[in-house]
């Protein structure tokens, strides 16, 4: 199906579930040659940044990053968005309808052959009993694109819903997508322990005040990378990213959990 028609067919579902659920305007628009969102009175839109494997040629897939604004053009932070929600049902319902407008960008400007990276809201996580994964997986397959190309990544919240997180991590990877946590500080290191669950990739998210503690480029000359995300191990990134990076993807057969998180640990 031709992705306009494709951004039809989710807005027609769109706003029978709003209508259902008594949700905010919601849906699926379209400007130029990209993609854009729209809930209540916040639009949004994607940036993708490339995913690089250090001691690897090319790149190995993209990172999904979400915009929101108001319609005065003021710009949010994700944070600020979700709180702002009323309920579970307007959370889960954001979270689905960022990812997809992803999903639907990806389709439009890239070979979907490489590795899709997109965020799920822990409160998302949460807020679903079980089955998760299942409805993401439908949208997913409309958009010809399958869990086997797409990295759902989270974070951890504390350690009364880390079985939860846990069963949830279970039941994306049994439907075939890769899986990711995000690490912001050393509690979040300490949480992902406790996960007994490994994941396929490690997500740093440092603040820019601690990002020392991770190495540094001799060289910013490789405009071409994404600002904070890179994907591999720690070691030998000299040449490999820009001096603006403060964080990274590790995918599984790169790195060892280990030496991985000691920058991290330095930082307690």
């Amino acid at each position: 199906m031709p992705l306009t028609e494709l951004m039809h067919y989710f807005n027609d579902q769109l706003q029978s579930q709003a209508r259902s659920q008594r949700l905010p305007a919601t849906g699926f628009y379209k400007a130029g040659n990209v993609y854009g969102a729209r809930f209540g009175s916040l639009t949004f839109s994607s940036q993708f940044h490339p995913i690089i494997q250090p001691r690897e040629d090319g790149i190995t897939g993209f990172y999904s990053e979400l915009i929101a604004r108001s319609v005065t053009g003021k710009q949010f932070s994700l944070d600020e968005v979700f709180h702002s929600l009323e309920n579970t049902e307007q959370v889960v319902h954001l979270d689905r309808l960022t990812r997809t407008l992803h999903s639907l960008n990806y389709l439009q400007q890239y070979d979907n052959r490489d590795l899709l990276a997109l965020a799920v809201q822990p409160g998302h996580i949460t807020g679903v009993a079980g089955d998760h994964g299942k409805t993401f997986e439908g949208i997913l397959s409309d958009c010809g694109l399958g869990p086997d190309r797409v990295l759902l990544h989270t974070r951890l919240l504390d350690e009364t819903s880390l079985a939860h997180f846990r069963q949830a991590l279970l039941n994306y990877r049994s439907r075939g997508y890769r899986i990711g946590i995000t690490i912001e500080n050393p509690a979040d290191v300490k949480l992902l322990e406790q996960l007994d669950l490994e994941p396929d990739a490690i997500f740093y998210r440092l603040p820019e005040a601690n990002a020392a503690a991770l190495p540094r480029s001799k060289s910013s000359s490789d405009t071409a990378l994404a600002k904070r995300i890179v994907v591999g191990d720690i070691r030998g990134l000299d040449n490999k990213h820009s001096e603006n990076f403060d964080g990274m993807i590790s995918l599984k057969q790169s790195f060892e959990n280990a030496e991985i998180f000691n920058p991290l640990k330095a930082l307690t």
